[in-house]
């Protein structure tokens, strides 16, 4: 009898990566919109026709895949004449009135700095939905997002419809290497242009509750969970917490930030797919007291897990992490086997998707390496650890309980360092900051924030019940916080925790994943050779 062979299908891992190919091709190639998609419609004949031969019929598929890349990058780069980026030109730089409707939380912000001598002021952010605009020639209709930096504090809220007068211009690059790129990170957030508004700029409220209902209520929600944690912490705990749950990190001191970005954990203070994933297990668990059935479970976690989305400002990081987790729990919910990198590639494919920049994005890059980083060297490596299972068994409990916890701090080493392997030249390339130290601080700080997230949720949720009990929840913060900056402080000491390396090229990067890869490709050649001597010895024995 012949072995069973054990072969996995993946097929969305080649549609994603001829996307995300035909998207990086159509941004450095300028191919034009009919001819790509044009290629792409003979490719998918050319496939059909090869439907009887397996091998043709996918690689035409796959490479229809890439032109459509190309197609849908170009149509999304496509404005109308009436968007606000198209007209701006036109006023750069110069005065211009705008109406519209506030269509993003309002922040405001403390600025200066008084060891540089700057005067204190405020600063509110928010995003305009342009409606129309007054220059020299008039009014005339318009379109698109513009963000506001109003230098001054005002009673502005979500759906307001504004008149405000400043200057547009174009997003400032921070970053002289252009590897990150301010303009181009709100750029795929759909803004090209910054309206400066000054002090004694023009602002009048013309009316109110002009955008959705259903985003007034989660912002409205949002602030009411800001007052929360502002009633229980306050200075550097109450700007970690907020980063922590909400996604507001404007309020971390720069000290702290720079403290986590040295010992290479500065990802824990931002709200990310790790905290999604955190949320995502609490809210399973307090939905099982409930009699929902198990579909029932699965989908009423779907459905707060994207309200959560909402509620942290729809943040890229949030929102990636949230698809990931609404693919897998689909899968659930279908009642079929989620296969690890299929359910990354669907992921990835919906992201790419609904905004094709996403591609460019460092946190985008940097995530899905990370996770495709774990899936597949951990197993590899943490079976080293499960040999130690049946060789405890015999022995007395706590010889058990001791060998249990070694083998789950080898466990934890051996992730941390597969996520770290995965990324480590990514972050060089794009940061010039290499952190060794990160394997051994993510075993102490990633529990912690575990904690801090879980306890944190039993903040917010005793301030809205039950607040008489919330500060038993606060009190045990405040010591994992205090602990937590310690053990950073403490792993930046140890020689050679951090160091900033020289700018290289891409192709280095390029080369270093592409050598992974070849090993990843030999170790699986080698595997099945050996299944295959193996099928041969069975059936000739």
């Amino acid at each position: 009898m012949k072995p069973k062979q054990d072969k996995t299908h993946r097929p969305l891992l080649w549609v994603t990566v001829c996307f995300g190919g035909g998207i990086l091709l159509g941004s450095h190639v300028p191919v034009p919109v009919p001819i790509a998609y044009g290629l792409a419609v003979i490719c998918i004949i050319l496939s059909f026709l090869s439907f009887h031969k397996p091998r043709g019929f996918f690689v035409f598929l796959f490479i229809s895949f890439v032109f459509l890349g190309v197609v849908h990058l170009r149509t999304c780069k496509i404005l109308p004449s009436q968007h606000i980026s198209q007209i701006a030109r036109f006023y750069y730089g110069a005065p211009v009135l705008l109406e519209g409707v506030v269509v993003s939380d309002v922040e405001q912000r403390q600025r200066g700095n008084a060891s540089r001598r700057e005067p204190a002021g405020c600063k509110t952010t928010f995003r305009l939905e342009v409606k129309r605009l007054k220059g020299k020639s008039g009014w005339q209709k318009s379109r698109g997002e513009v963000l506001v930096d109003l230098f001054r504090g005002e009673n502005i809220f979500y759906g307001d419809y504004l008149a405000i007068e400043g200057k547009l211009h174009k997003p400032f690059n921070f970053f002289a290497d252009n590897k990150f790129s301010y303009r181009d990170y709100l750029d795929r957030k759909g803004i090209k242009y910054i309206l400066s508004v000054k002090k004694q700029g023009r602002v009048e409220i013309l009316g109110k509750n002009r955008a959705g209902p259903f985003k007034w209520y989660v912002i409205r929600f949002k602030h009411r969970l800001n007052a929360i944690l502002a009633d229980h912490f306050t200075g550097v705990e109450k700007g970690i917490m907020e980063g922590f749950l909400l996604g507001d990190r404007y309020n971390i001191p720069q000290h702290i930030n720079e403290l986590f970005q040295k010992a290479g954990v500065v990802h824990i203070l931002a709200i990310s797919g790790f905290n999604v994933g955190i949320v995502a297990y609490v809210i399973f668990l307090f939905l099982k007291i409930f009699p929902l059935g198990r579909r029932g479970h699965y989908i009423l976690t779907i459905l707060i897990l994207i309200v959560y989305a909402v509620l942290t400002g729809g943040q890229p990081p949030v929102v990636r992490a949230t698809i990931m987790a609404v693919v897998f729990l689909a899968g659930f919910i279908l009642e079929r086997e989620p296969e690890s990198i299929n359910t990354l590639s669907c992921a990835a494919l919906l992201i790419l998707f609904l905004n094709p920049s996403n591609l460019f994005d460092v946190g985008f890059q940097l995530s899905f390496v990370s996770v495709l980083a774990i899936i597949v060297f951990y197993p590899k490596c943490a079976s080293v650890f499960a040999r130690f299972d049946g060789k405890t068994s015999s022995k007395n409990k706590a010889v058990a309980a001791g060998m249990s916890v070694l083998r789950y701090i080898g466990q934890s080493f051996v992730l941390s360092f597969c996520a770290y392997g995965g990324v480590a030249v990514m972050v060089a390339y794009y940061f010039e900051f290499v952190t060794p130290v990160a394997i051994l601080a993510n075993l102490v700080v990633i529990p912690l924030s575990s904690l801090i997230v879980v306890l944190g949720l039993g903040v917010l949720l005793t301030g809205l019940a039950l607040p008489a009990v919330t500060f038993l929840f606060a009190d045990c913060i405040r010591v994992l916080l205090a602990l937590m900056v310690k053990f950073v402080f403490w792993c930046v000491q140890i020689p050679g925790a951090y160091f900033r390396v020289a700018s290289f090229p891409a192709w280095v990067m390029i080369v270093y994943y592409l050598f992974i890869m070849g090993i990843l490709w030999l170790l699986r050649r080698k595997r099945h050779t050996d299944r295959h001597l193996a099928e041969k010895t069975i059936l000739f024995s």
